[in-house]
């Protein structure tokens, strides 16, 4: 509520627009807090970003309040009335109204004046009561005055102003307002489609529906915007000098109020209400505008309150502490909360609004925020009495905020499932890089939005999250352009790179903007479609042209876009692209030709050109030998594929699946020192070497022929199987020893450190699985070996180690009976038997090394070849990233080419009949021909169908998803 000491009375009914004021001259029009005043202890040193003038909303029109002030009370007390009281306004007759209230000059100095007031409605008096004063403007800002009350339709008002110190008030003023009787503009709500953020995100706003939060397709979840009612819906007058409000740099937290008044208001009065209270602000408090950020009736109905504050924390006038007025969005509850429990429509809405603001803008619902002006520190959610003596929001109102289930609890639970690219990248880059959030999030074309002190952050599932500077004008550029809506598309890189002659450079989905320096100033040019392709082949700044030294111009032909050394034109007819050098000679020919669709011809086979093998999530490891190569060691390598991770340590023993084993006995060859324990707490017992003098070659813990469930231990001496001292028993059991040939189904052989175990998959269970139990840096010396040639340099093979390590260590899972298994379905593990030399070398030069991102095992995932660009993954730090590195004459697979038969393709998809055609429809965006594929259509005589590139790059028999023809 506004700034209001023991505030109780519910100001209740309609109220809508502007005022006009009768026999009541105001000296200005202003906040309780100087426009220009300082807030002491503040963690923003810089000023906060203005809105921009598209954000301005139209002059609402509709119903005007009506003010009237009354004469000055009489100094005169009349004859029995009660002690203390210094000045009165007999019972008088005045024209109908629905809100009355009381000021005073600001020079007053006594604090403990009481006012109360009685009414005429239908020709009786009402009895007195008593009105909770205002008095939260700090400073003389303002008038001081009461809370106005509503009282429906009324004809008369008497007043009594008492004083214990028996000084009378100076220039007392009784306000009667008629909130004006048009209420069809206040009937129409306004939803979330007619709501539009600000800057770029304003061309696209929707409806957010309720699938947004909880979507079926696990896709992300977001709070949805609430139904709004506007200003200009409830008739709201244009305000003062705050028409173009100040705004704090962020919303760091809620405060909760109620209007008091009365409780039986209708919901058609709700509007009057609101505009009766924006009146007495304005006219009789001396406002620039209505205190709260929002109202909410009894009825569910949200009310935008003070001018420009929907989706951004404008300062308002509701606490009576002016930095809390700066920085936390003010709620008003329409009643009076003192005498009556918040009802159940009232209660969803709040969370409803509260949940919106807090989820979109990440704020938590629980937890505390430092105030410096008076030293507060408040909840998160607060009641107006937790910033000021007031007894705001009622005591019914303020107990629901804490009660179990109560307020903080359901908005808790509310945004519990909000998931975020743009909240997960932003606590990444931080606020030293962000700033805070200064408008929430919210949607904009194919994508999501929200803009932060420092620049704008955009969201596509195709791209992910990434950041937009408002440094060195990269976003003013891209904004004038067009923003997400341009020709650039939305941003894919979100930290300007440079280079070596200093110009910076955002990458976007189909182009750059640069900003090149000179020693002056710096200038932004934006380079996209055929143009930037052919830019970014001939080295960009570094190469032939130069620096740009303008944008994409429009030409009669085409288009054209100038640079230090020369010049680059696209010719539309013939989708021709020639770069010239500043003689006008020709450096550069390219013709567009389509890389996505094919008809398939008569020879039946299609040509495939591809980059890279493997998903190319995460470390590419011929590019990790490529930077190796280039002299890159292997903490630099990780960081380039990894961003984001730490290094760690991690040590102890690992469970290893042995999927070559595929029987339910684990047959070893026996040894010397070889141990049998039943269990991993078993007591050991030294299995023999010879028995009855005779070498036993084989030892075997198998299933009992005769019950399954149980196991039993054998031996092999002379070509036959001897059960071992009768050992029979339930559960698992193992071979240990330093290291354990295990005889493969075939009569092969491998050699494994440490533990082999049957173990039963399950309680009970008639089968058995082959497990290998090894410390951590046993098992990565059996991974690095098998997954990445010795020959290569130890760099490569040192960052090898610390991947696979972690990929090890992030899945253990001590509840299952293995943690990995030993194919590329987890990582290959051969192990004793594959160790080299080199390979060992480079574990121990990382010996228990792993990533690590936020204090926990990172996910560590890594692909043969990722061809030029990685391809973005599951986790904040699988970034997609440039991989320069992975271009070296020893990899055959940065680039490839395949020859595809129909056939294959229709064997694969039968329903399609005869494949007739085939076009790639969407790509992520990174690389070469706009990245990987990620849908493509197969047109066939029976049926079209559209499949992902991953299903392609199986049933075409490719290396990747990144292909065209």
């Amino acid at each position: 509520m506004l700034s209001w000491r023991s505030i109780r009375r519910l100001v209740t009914a309609f109220l809508a627009v502007a005022l006009v004021l009768s026999g009541l001259m105001l000296s200005r029009a202003q906040d309780p807090i100087a426009a220009n005043a300082p807030i002491a202890g503040l963690d923003e040193a810089a000023p906060t970003p203005a809105p921009e003038a598209e954000d301005a909303a139209p002059e609402p029109k509709g119903p005007k309040p009506v003010v009237r002030t009354k004469e000055t009370v009489v100094p005169k007390v009349q004859a029995g009335s009660p002690k203390n009281v210094v000045a009165e306004l007999p019972q008088t007759r005045t024209t109908s109204y629905g809100m009355v209230g009381v000021t005073w000059s600001a020079k007053t100095t006594d604090k403990d004046i009481s006012v109360a007031i009685r009414s005429l409605t239908n020709g009786k008096w009402t009895s007195w009561e008593t009105l909770e004063n205002d008095d939260d403007a700090p400073g003389d800002a303002g008038r001081p005055g009461t809370e106005p009350v509503w009282v429906g339709k009324a004809e008369g008002v008497a007043v009594r102003v008492s004083s214990k110190s028996g000084t009378r008030p100076d220039d007392i003023k009784v306000l009667t307002i008629d909130p004006g009787g048009v209420d069809e503009a206040a009937k129409s709500t306004v939803t979330s489609a007619a709501y539009t953020p600000g800057g770029v995100m304003n061309g696209t706003a929707r409806v957010t529906t309720a699938a947004e939060v909880t979507p079926t397709d696990g896709s992300p979840t977001y709070t949805p915007k609430p139904t709004i009612i506007m200003r200009s819906a409830w008739g709201a007058s244009a305000g003062g000098s705050c028409s173009a409000p100040l705004t704090g740099s962020s919303t760091r937290g809620i405060v909760v109020h109620h209007t008091a008044g009365n409780n039986s208001y209708a919901k058609s009065d709700s509007a009057k209400i609101v505009r009766g209270i924006q009146a007495y602000h304005v006219k009789g408090h001396d406002w620039c505008d209505i205190g709260y950020n929002f109202l909410v009736d009894k009825y569910g109905q949200i009310f935008e309150g003070r001018k420009g504050g929907i989706d951004r924390q404008v300062r308002a006038a509701h606490s009576g502490n002016g930095e809390v007025n700066t920085y936390a969005m003010g709620v008003s509850m329409m009643g009076n909360y003192d005498e009556v429990v918040p009802p159940e429509a009232l209660k969803a809405a709040m969370v409803k609004l509260i949940g919106w603001r807090m989820g979109t803008t990440y704020m938590k619902a629980k937890g505390t925020w430092k105030v410096s002006e008076k030293n507060l520190t408040l909840n998160m959610i607060a009641g107006h009495r937790n910033v000021v003596g007031t007894a705001c929001p009622g005591k019914y109102a303020y107990a629901w905020l804490s009660a179990e289930g109560g307020l903080r609890d359901r908005v808790e639970k509310y945004i519990s499932d909000y998931s975020s690219d743009i909240k997960t990248r932003a606590a990444e880059l931080g606020k030293t890089v962000t700033g805070p959030v200064f408008i929430g999030e919210a949607p904009v074309t194919d994508g999501r939005a929200t803009r932060f002190g420092k620049g704008y952050m955009y969201s596509t599932p195709d791209v992910g999250a990434k950041f937009v500077t408002f440094a060195s004008g990269f976003y003013d550029k891209y904004k004038a352009l067009g923003a997400q809506g341009s020709a650039l598309g939305f941003p894919k890189g979100d930290s300007p790179t440079v280079s070596s002659s200093g110009t910076f450079a955002q990458r976007f989905e189909h182009g750059s903007i640069f900003a090149v320096r000179t020693s002056t100033k710096t200038t932004n040019y934006a380079v996209w479609g055929a143009i930037a392709a052919t830019y970014t082949k001939l080295k960009e700044m570094s190469g032939q042209l130069g620096a740009p030294t303008s944008s994409v111009i429009t030409e009669s032909t085409g288009s054209r876009a100038n640079f230090a050394k020369g010049y680059i034109r696209y010719f539309s007819e013939s989708k021709k692209t020639v770069a010239y050098d500043s003689s006008g000679k020709v450096i550069s020919t390219s013709t567009a030709t389509s890389t996505n669709s094919v008809t398939i011809p008569e020879s039946r086979t299609i040509t495939v050109k591809g980059h890279g093998f493997g998903h190319g999530i995460g470390m590419s490891q011929y590019g990790a030998q490529g930077a190796a190569k280039a002299g890159e060691k292997f903490d630099s390598i990780l960081s380039t594929y990894y961003p984001g991770t730490a290094l760690g340590t991690k040590t102890g023993n690992i469970r290893v699946l042995i999927t070559k084993d595929t029987t339910a006995s684990v047959i070893i060859k026996a040894r010397s020192a070889l141990t049998f324990r039943k269990g991993s707490g078993g007591t050991a017992v030294t299995l023999p070497a010879t028995i009855a003098d005779v070498a036993v070659t084989k030892w075997m813990i198998t299933p009992l022929s005769s019950d399954k469930t149980k196991s039993v231990l054998q031996y092999v001496t002379n070509g036959a199987w001897t059960t071992y001292e009768n050992k029979i028993w339930t559960g698992d059991a193992q071979f240990e020893a330093s290291a354990i040939r295990l005889i493969l189904p075939g009569g092969s052989d491998v050699k494994y450190r440490g533990i082999l175990r049957s173990a039963l998959p399950k309680a009970g269970s008639t089968d058995r699985n082959t497990v290998n139990v090894l410390s951590i840096e046993s098992y990565v010396r059996g991974v690095v070996a098998a997954e990445m040639p010795s020959s290569w340099h130890p760099e490569a093979l040192k960052a090898q180690a610390v991947a696979a390590r972690t990929y090890g260590v992030r899945g253990i899972v001590p509840s299952h009976y293995y943690d990995m298994c030993d194919t590329t379905s987890c990582q290959v593990y051969r192990g004793y038997s594959a160790e080299t030399e080199a390979t060992d070398a480079a574990i121990a030069a990382t010996k228990s090394k792993i990533l690590t991102y936020e204090d926990k095992p990172a996910f560590t995932q890594f692909s043969s070849s990722s061809g030029g660009y990685t391809a973005p993954g599951s986790q904040p730090y699988l970034k997609a990233v440039p991989d320069p590195h992975d271009d070296w004459s020893g990899n055959a697979n940065h680039e490839w080419t395949k020859s595809v038969s129909a056939a294959t393709i229709e064997k694969a998809h039968k329903s399609l009949g005869t494949l007739k055609s085939i076009t790639i429809t969407k790509r992520n965006g990174y690389g070469d021909w706009n990245g990987r594929v990620i849908s493509l259509k197969l047109v066939g005589t029976k049926e079209t169908i559209t499949i992902t590139g991953n299903t392609a790059r199986t049933s075409f028999g490719l290396k990747s998803n990144w292909f065209r023809f």
